[in-house]
């Protein structure tokens, strides 16, 4: 009798689950309101933006997303799994993490330019941003350019003038464009591999596009004679009057926007 009952109760939990799952697909902001009043926040410690389909047949909870720093071996070793075409970089000088409640979706990180002749003009380049591609894209959503986004003010802080990145020219660069960067220009592909240094030349043929955003870095104008310090907003050296009729000369902190930093120092996380 109670193995008879067994496969009947099993059978109805499946069916009472598979409405259930059908209701909270039908209507979002009815499951996210169900999910509220069982404590699903309160459970997890994180806001709950929505409840979004997977293209799966499946609901998957969508946490409001959050930048947040994660360390230097966590960037490089998410880099090295998930990015689709380039290895991790040697050396950068600042990065960060995007979160979608404890899931680490993707990393940014920002080092010198990779050509030469940008360096030393206060400039600094977004050399990998990286967003996982093997979960549902509703808990990526909008994660790139927040990441973008976030370099462009860190630098602007840290006090460089301006900000690049290149996309291979097959990328659309949507991101890039939602968080206020704009395009520069189509770069051919070339390799750097020489004779004097070995260099990996994967996704070196391919045109790549490259993107820039002008900041405007905080600079504090110091006068030598009173010592007085203002904090001003510029994008270049420049000369300013002070209170007392002496003139002062402005510069980006730390030298960003004047001289580049050496390989050996170059890493600062």
């Amino acid at each position: 009798m109670a193995g008879g009952r067994e496969p009947s109760l099993t059978v109805q939990i499946k069916g009472l689950h598979e409405q259930i799952t059908f209701d909270m697909n039908d209507d979002p902001a009815w499951a996210r309101r169900f999910l509220q009043r069982l404590g699903i926040e309160e459970l997890c410690g994180h806001e709950l933006r929505r409840v979004a389909d997977d293209d799966s047949c499946s609901l998957v909870l969508d946490w409001s997303l959050r930048i947040a720093p994660v360390t230097h071996d966590q960037a490089r070793s998410f880099i090295a799994r998930h990015h689709a075409h380039c290895r991790p970089p040697v050396m950068w000088r600042f990065h960060t993490g995007i979160f979608n409640g404890r899931t680490l979706l993707g990393v940014a990180v920002v080092g010198n330019p990779v050509a030469r002749s940008y360096n030393g003009r206060g400039i600094v380049e977004v050399n990998r941003l990286c967003i996982r591609r093997d979960i549902a894209k509703p808990l990526r959503w909008n994660a790139a350019s927040m990441l973008y986004g976030w370099c462009a003010r860190e630098a602007a802080r840290l006090g460089w003038s301006k900000i690049i990145t290149y996309t291979r020219a097959d990328e659309v660069g949507t991101s890039l464009r939602a968080a206020g960067w704009e395009q520069e220009g189509r770069i051919r592909g070339r390799g750097w591999h020489g004779a004097r240094r070995s260099r990996s030349n994967t996704n070196s043929w391919i045109d790549k596009v490259r993107w820039s955003r002008e900041l405007r870095p905080r600079a504090v104008c110091k006068s030598p004679a009173a010592g007085v310090a203002t904090a001003v907003v510029s994008d270049i050296p420049f000369m300013t009057e002070m209170d007392n009729g002496l003139a002062a000369f402005c510069v980006p902190p730390h030298g960003g926007g004047i001289r580049s930093t050496s390989s050996r120092t170059s890493r600062f996380t």
